[in-house]
């Protein structure tokens, strides 16, 4: 099932109760003006905890360098209204809804929308996701590709990183899920340059070297 539209939504979602539980998830495309804002997952996040903690709205979100997935979990009439936003959200592209179905319960306990990003540049060496063969299993991140079965084992896998007493800024016990993805990809940006840098240093210490002694 594929739901590219909030009209199509909205049809799918007419023989449920307003007040019926959902489960949704939907993969959208980076947009590429997005991707050069580096603040960008620290507005979704901070809006996301906002709306979800006032409308008991819970789930995750994950991401690489080209896609969001974003699970959620609350009732229609709460759904509704968000997914609307979403889908005329600037920051996403070719938006679809993935899986839509009613659940008796709330599977992720935490409406604080944690983060973790599956991004290949990320799973370095000893780095905790490259440590982490729950996750290794969905790399490279290709949501679109999954099957529906897939993609409810992907979910059940991210319920065990849903650690409500967690704090945001929490790293013991955990696969990384609750740093800011815009944060890890800065500080790998970062040691790129900065190896740059050193070897550039060299290269230039190493062509003074060679000139001085060619006058001599």
């Amino acid at each position: 099932m594929i739901i590219s539209s909030y009209n199509h939504l909205k049809k799918a979602l007419n023989d449920f109760e307003d007040d019926s539980l959902i489960r949704l998830v939907y993969v959208s495309n980076i947009s590429k003006k997005s991707k050069l804002d580096p603040s960008l997952f620290e507005h979704i996040r901070s809006h996301a905890e906002d709306y979800n903690r006032k409308n008991n709205i819970k789930g995750m979100l994950c991401n690489n360098q080209t896609y969001f997935l974003q699970c959620l979990e609350g009732t229609k009439e709460k759904l509704l209204p968000l997914m609307d936003n979403i889908f005329k959200d600037n920051r996403h592209s070719k938006l679809k809804v993935t899986l839509l179905k009613p659940i008796d319960h709330y599977s992720f306990n935490d409406w604080r929308m944690r983060s973790l990003n599956l991004d290949d540049k990320l799973w370095l060496k000893d780095s905790l996701q490259a440590n982490s063969p729950e996750l290794r299993k969905f790399i490279p991140f290709r949501p679109l590709e999954w099957s529906e079965w897939f993609m409810e084992y992907f979910l059940e896998t991210m319920q065990k990183f849903d650690n409500i007493n967690q704090g945001y800024d929490d790293q013991a016990g955990t696969y990384n899920v609750v740093q800011d993805s815009n944060v890890q990809i800065a500080s790998l940006f970062d040691s790129t340059l900065l190896h740059r840098f050193l070897l550039a240093m060299v290269v230039v210490l190493l062509l003074i070297i060679l000139r001085t002694n060619s006058v001599i």
